[in-house]
């Protein structure tokens, strides 16, 4: 992948300057990799090889944005999950002529906090994230960041809706960790599939954990399958890094998956659908306005129903209930806010009102 986008980049370059003036037609050789200033660098401690995953997603929407705007552009990815090895991949980025910096991993924030401040002259652009100062805890975007927010708690909403639409009525959701974004894919969950049941007039079981050790795939691996041997039909696995482990033992146990913030349908055939970020409008959006000399700076930049930021992957082959019509009308509905959520006053599930749900 590294090499092929190498390739686009020198591509692109040889376009722009590969014919010189004054009757040349002799083409200008193309400059060494580590000649080239990359303008657009997208930086993060993920892989992009896995087809569905959130850095894949975004990097493909870079190469299209920079191919399309003649940008060069790289891909940096951290040699391990630890600050300082977030701060160097960021240097490197920059030291490699990168003008706008695209952190795609929300365990870059402090790193993020302490390169903003240093590089001011530079765009950051953070995905799921906000910087913030390890010491304090308080967070800051400088007018060199925008920060792009998805609403997780309508995309769990609709996972649910579609769970309890389909006619499943024992359900399970695993958070990959109990941060705020997580926590409100499951709040959603549990609110949409509560209007689900009271639609359909049915009631429903589910089944709410968080991992101990969301790293450790056997652990979520076996968490899975313990719900899948309790009754479980469907199990909505919120967060990236628990996907695979989620949907082997789906696969294992012959039970259902919906994926969370990308596509995951083309792992396998137990994914019924995922509750979807779009990251490919957002970014795209931001380089928009990066291009024309108006970066977003000090904004959050919310994604949501209103502005098609979140949805479910619709196109896929385990949804046979939910209509179009229906889905339509929950979105409308979300985007209005005029679905009740509210997380200000909720500080665990069992606050939820859900009175057509059972939590266990």
């Amino acid at each position: 992948m590294r090499k092929l986008a190498t390739l686009l980049t020198l591509v692109l370059i040889i376009g722009t300057f590969g014919i010189m003036a004054s009757g040349c037609t002799e083409k200008e050789e193309a400059l060494p990799e580590e000649d080239v200033d990359y303008e657009i660098a997208l930086v993060t401690d993920d892989g992009i090889t896995d087809g569905s995953g959130h850095s894949e997603v975004a990097w493909n929407s870079i190469i299209e944005f920079g191919g399309l705007n003649g940008i060069s552009h790289k891909y940096y990815k951290a040699t391990e999950p630890t600050e300082q090895a977030f701060i160097e991949i960021i240097k490197t980025a920059i030291n490699s002529g990168a003008k706008i910096v695209i952190i795609d991993n929300s365990s870059m924030e402090k790193a993020a906090y302490k390169m903003q401040k240093e590089y001011p002259e530079i765009d950051f652009v953070l995905t799921d994230a906000e910087p913030y100062d390890a010491e304090t805890g308080d967070i800051m975007i400088a007018e060199n960041t925008a920060a792009v927010a998805f609403d997780s708690a309508q995309a769990g909403y609709l996972a649910g809706y579609a769970s309890a639409k389909e006619g499943y009525t024992s359900l399970g959701f695993i958070g990959q960790s109990e941060e705020r974004e997580i926590a409100d894919f499951g709040y959603g969950y549990v609110k949409g599939a509560n209007r689900g049941a009271r639609e359909t007039g049915m009631y429903i079981e589910m089944s709410y954990r968080y991992c101990d050790d969301y790293s450790d795939p056997e652990k979520v691996k076996k968490l899975a399958e313990d719900m899948y041997d309790n009754g479980v039909q469907v199990v909505f696995a919120a967060g990236s890094d628990i996907q695979a482990p989620v949907i082997a033992a789906a696969e294992y146990k012959e039970g259902k998956v919906i994926g969370s913030i990308s596509d995951q349908s083309s792992k396998s055939d137990a994914v019924i659908t995922s509750a979807v970020y779009s990251i490919d409008k957002a970014l795209k959006d931001v380089l928009k306005d990066y291009e024309k000399g108006d970066f977003p700076g000090g904004e959050v930049l919310a994604y949501n129903a209103g502005n098609d930021g979140i949805g479910l992957a619709l196109r896929v082959h385990g949804l046979e209930q939910l209509t179009q019509k229906e889905y339509d009308s929950i979105c409308e509905e979300l985007a209005k806010e005029g679905t009740g959520l509210n997380r200000d006053r909720i500080s665990s599930v069992n606050d939820i009102r859900a009175p057509y749900i059972t939590i266990k």
